[in-house]
């Protein structure tokens, strides 16, 4: 819920005067202690209950801004007042009398007590001001401090009453618990003289309010066991964690339409996934119905929350004699937390380290996920298998194989990528890399994988320490179980300078003609490699001069290279890629051979690539 659009508050505590622009569904107040973040949530309480905070009523030289009293004594012509200014968007069923925006202003000073001016916008009439009394008695406001101590649960346990004290059905549960207590209490003063009382009996709760105050909430972990006390015998992280819910029951079923909710710290006494569970939770009862919160942080989990639902501000103080401003909109998205740290204030740069270490942990996470996908996959097939870096990488070896050896194919082709290959399935080195590490001693087959020769795919065909230089030519790692393999892409004589490069996609194994081969306007798209040049006081790019050996591929266009343009290419287009089958028919003849020995050598006659290509 989104009512309440901006705040402008004036004087009151550490504000001389601010306005808090675009609100939203969840409202987020980060800065340093003690700058004056409650005073936000302090500052609509009272307009909207007249009262600072849930305990202390409003006091005019307590509550008075330090600056303006100042100002104030030195000069006769300085009023003192403090006023809340709310500008509200109008629900549709009341814009015909408010207009779809309105403003609603209340005002203290130190001469009328807790008594309070209120201004509405000038757009309304005077006989229309009792709906703006209407509207506002349509919102509840209900503040939770930062420490939620059990006077807290008290106050909530109260406001539980009051929200079911109304039904029908508490009303006779009630009556039903007074009379079977009557009930079982019927002989109690069966002996009481006539003339002392005709009836005597245990009367319902009058203070029924009272009553609600000292229960209790019971509770039983997800390990079972017996139930225990939240307030008394449960820790406080748990114990905040049941405040939203507490919340949210009230402000469904109470008799209130609106709900606003001032929550000072809610990450209080929680650890860190239970903080990141509480900020996800407090963002989705904020964008449900009927509810709308301002909360206060000093925590990442909170910080870190991102929705076009959500508005933060950051409050800071220019110097300890001026008073408390407040950083949002563009000039939040310009703030720096470097300058932050600069002012001692720490949050917002652990929160991006955060940030980053938790997107890094997710992509950890998905790439296992997919590498064990892969490696399931692996075990289905039976036969030895050919792994490469991406999905145009499998198609180009599949046509090749039909092309030059016109058979079927003795090893399955397959990439690492498990994408749909709707964007052209490149997963990359890296994944091949942790495909073939995953590969297990007690894999039915052998999975060789094909690094292209260019700069990520020679550093991840290095692997680690699991594998090791193979004795059938320098090109070849072989893992210490002898189950997987990492093959750099062979080179063609007509391909050495780009091998020099680092510069050997396997697209590259075309020669030059057919790269630049053309179907129905699609072809493989080459761009010049850039270097930096000193020119005078300045670094420029400039592109490199030469052949193939400086192109790099446009990956947008490797797709379309693939599906369209290499189906059309005449065979002998494809000769080299015979280099590559004839390296990988050469590791499967060796496994196979040392397979059939008692115990399997991991290291072999060490060849060159010619002469493997000629076996």
């Amino acid at each position: 819920m989104n009512l309440i659009q901006e705040i402008e508050i004036a004087y009151f505590r550490s504000f001389y005067k601010v306005t808090l622009y675009k609100c939203n569904d969840l409202n987020i107040i980060f800065g340093k202690n003690d700058v004056g973040k409650s005073n936000i949530v302090r500052a609509l309480n009272l307009f909207f209950n007249n009262k600072t905070d849930h305990i202390n009523d409003y006091n005019f030289g307590i509550d008075f801004s330090d600056k303006r009293l100042t100002e104030s004594q030195s000069s006769d012509d300085v009023r003192k007042f403090i006023y809340v200014k709310i500008t509200f968007a109008t629900p549709k069923n009341y814009q015909r009398s408010l207009g779809e925006r309105f403003y609603v202003k209340r005002q203290w000073t130190v001469s009328r007590g807790d008594d309070y001016h209120e201004e509405v916008s000038s757009h309304i009439r005077e006989n229309q001001r009792h709906i703006v009394t209407r509207f506002l008695n349509l919102f509840r406001f209900i503040y939770i401090p930062a420490i939620k101590d059990p006077a807290i649960f008290r106050s909530l346990l109260f406001n539980i009453y009051e929200t079911l004290s109304e039904s029908e059905e508490f009303l006779s549960t009630v009556g039903d618990f007074a009379g079977r207590v009557q009930g079982l209490t019927s002989s109690l003063f069966s002996e009481l003289p006539k003339e002392i009382a005709h009836e005597t009996k245990i009367s319902s709760p009058s203070k029924m309010d009272e009553l609600f105050q000292t229960l209790d909430f019971e509770t039983i972990s997800n390990a079972g066991g017996i139930s225990k006390s939240l307030t008394t015998q449960r820790g406080d992280g748990i114990k905040a964690r049941h405040i939203p819910e507490l919340l949210n029951f009230i402000s469904k079923r109470d008799r209130f339409q609106f709900h606003i909710w001032g929550f000072e710290e809610p990450e209080n006494s929680l650890d860190f996934v239970a903080a990141e569970a509480e900020a996800v939770r407090l963002l989705k009862i904020a964008t449900g119905e009927g509810v709308q919160i301002f909360i206060t942080t000093h925590s990442p989990s909170f910080y870190n929350l991102t929705s076009a639902r959500i508005t933060k501000f950051y409050v800071t103080r220019e110097s300890e004699a001026g008073g408390a401003t407040i950083v949002q909109g563009k000039n939040l998205e310009r703030f720096d937390p470097a300058a932050a740290i600069g002012e001692g204030f720490y949050l917002p740069a652990v929160a991006k380290a955060l940030e980053s270490y938790s997107k890094q942990q997710a992509e950890i996470i998905k790439f296992k996920e997919e590498i064990d996908k892969v490696r399931a996959e692996l075990l289905e097939i039976k036969m030895p298998i050919l792994l490469t870096e991406g999905k145009t990488d499998e198609m180009l070896l599949s046509e090749a194989w039909k092309r030059l050896r016109k058979t079927k194919q003795v090893f399955r082709i397959k990439s690492c990528d498990t994408s749909d290959g709707s964007a052209g399935g490149a997963a990359g080195a890296s994944k091949l890399s942790l495909c073939l590490k995953a590969v297990s001693a007690d894999n039915p087959h052998v999975v060789i994988g094909l690094f292209d020769r260019d700069e990520s795919g020679t550093k991840e065909w290095k692997l680690d320490n699991n594998f090791v230089a193979n004795d059938f030519f320098s090109d070849v790692k072989t893992s210490k179980n002898g189950r997987s393999f990492g093959l750099l892409l062979p080179v063609p004589d007509f391909r050495k300078l780009c091998a020099a490069n680092e510069n050997l996609p396997i697209e590259f194994l075309f020669a030059d003609e057919y790269l630049d081969t053309v179907v129905d306007d699609r072809r493989l798209v080459l761009t010049p490699l850039m270097a930096s040049r000193r020119l005078g006081s300045e670094t420029v790019r400039v592109p490199l001069a030469g052949g193939t050996e400086v192109q790099a591929i446009d990956e947008s266009s490797k797709i379309a290279f693939a599906r369209i343009v290499v189906p059309q290419l005449p065979d002998e287009a494809f000769s080299a890629f015979d280099l590559v089958f004839k390296a990988v028919e050469a590791i499967i003849s060796g496994t196979e051979n040392s397979s059939s020995a008692v115990e399997r050598p991991t290291r072999m006659h060490r060849g060159s690539m010619a002469d493997m290509a000629g076996r």
